[in-house]
């Protein structure tokens, strides 16, 4: 069996020279108002909850909030040159119908061999 320290849990309180907090002396309003008594002096307002807005306004403030960031980007953002833009366009317009050919040529390639593939003898 082995022996273990044990330690408790809180530690103990050690004499040192940090001054100690004085509690403050208990008025009488104070204990009754800690005991649970109220007393005439005492008032306690009431804390108001603004009502949860309705799912629909909630969405409708997320899609403004959205629209509004949105625009503010858009300011950001530099725009290229009439020139640039025209460019750029066809650029993408000659790339889509090169892509467009070669699709359309590797379709038909692989259609005849399909058809040459069912057409063949089988063997038996």
């Amino acid at each position: 069996m082995v022996n273990k320290k044990v330690t408790p849990a809180t530690p103990t309180p050690q004499s040192s020279n940090v001054p100690q907090r004085k509690a403050r002396p208990a008025t009488a309003e104070s204990a009754a108002t800690t005991r649970g008594a109220v007393t005439a002096k005492t008032v306690t307002p009431q804390r108001t909850v603004p009502p949860k807005p309705s799912v629909t306004a909630s969405r409708f403030e997320g899609v403004q909030r959205g629209v509004r960031e949105t625009i503010a980007e858009l300011k950001k953002v530099q725009w290229p040159d009439r020139l640039t833009t025209r460019n750029l366009t066809l650029v993408v317009i000659g790339m889509s119908a090169a892509l467009a050919v070669i699709l359309g040529l590797l379709d038909a390639g692989l259609t005849r061999a399909v058809e040459w593939l069912v057409r063949l003898p089988l063997g038996g």
